[in-house]
């Protein structure tokens, strides 16, 4: 969902268009298998996926398909009485909602033809997953927050607070971490997985650094 984000904001120039996420995802319900059947989960029960049959029209984006370890960074939040988490009531989800598979209906679709038509011009000026994750950490922005600009919008001479986590720019090296991290392990011909690279040669910038692509050119009288 992060990585959507920052490519509908840093890259699209649009706020996250939900119509968009619907044609490219779909939910599945979670289970594991248990003594030989398949049982409810009472944590992570659903999960979010590129639809198979749009994956060619989507920027190339492996992500990790393992969690290992991120117990080791659990951490809690306060519950803020202005905005009350919901009470837990223990409840499972046993059968996915019928809604959960629907895509965006047809007469929606001619809404978004500029919009994947932008994407397809990204992809090929080389727009790839590890690069849209790597932009949005150099910026030490996170997506999913709630933020006083979003990505389009961080030009020189704005303010950046209530949208930056921190003010210091973020090394390279630590930013190709973070790409590692939430990304399957890119592999040569030999099979030896290739180290992280960040920036990523010849990954358009994100908006509105110099350089980036624009879609929108106004022609004066």
């Amino acid at each position: 969902m992060a990585a959507f984000v920052a490519l509908c904001e840093g890259f699209l120039g649009i706020d996250p268009h939900f119509d968009l996420w619907r044609y490219f995802f779909t939910i599945s319900l979670s289970k594991r298998r248990v003594g030989g059947k398949e049982v409810n989960v009472p944590m992570g029960c659903a999960s979010i996926h590129l639809r198979h049959t749009r994956s060619r029209d989507y920027p190339l984006m492996r992500l990790a398909t393992s969690n290992k370890g991120w117990h080791s960074q659990w951490f809690y939040v306060r519950d803020d009485p202005s905005a009350t988490l919901p009470k837990y009531t223990g409840r499972l989800i046993e059968e996915a909602p019928e809604s959960w598979t629907w895509g965006v209906q047809l007469k929606d679709k001619k809404h978004l033809a500029d919009l994947l038509a932008g994407l397809q011009a990204l992809k090929e000026r080389g727009v790839k997953g590890a690069g849209i994750i790597g932009a949005y950490h150099a910026r030490r922005v996170a997506p999913l927050m709630a933020r006083a600009l979003p990505l389009y919008r961080m030009m020189p001479g704005m303010s950046f607070e209530g949208t930056v986590l921190v003010d210091e720019a973020l090394p390279y090296s630590e930013v190709a971490q973070h790409v590692k991290e939430a990304t399957e392990p890119t592999k040569d011909s030999a099979g030896d997985v290739l180290d992280i690279v960040y920036q990523v040669p010849r990954h358009p910038p994100m908006r509105p650094e110099p350089g980036f692509f624009e879609f929108v050119s106004l022609i004066s009288p």
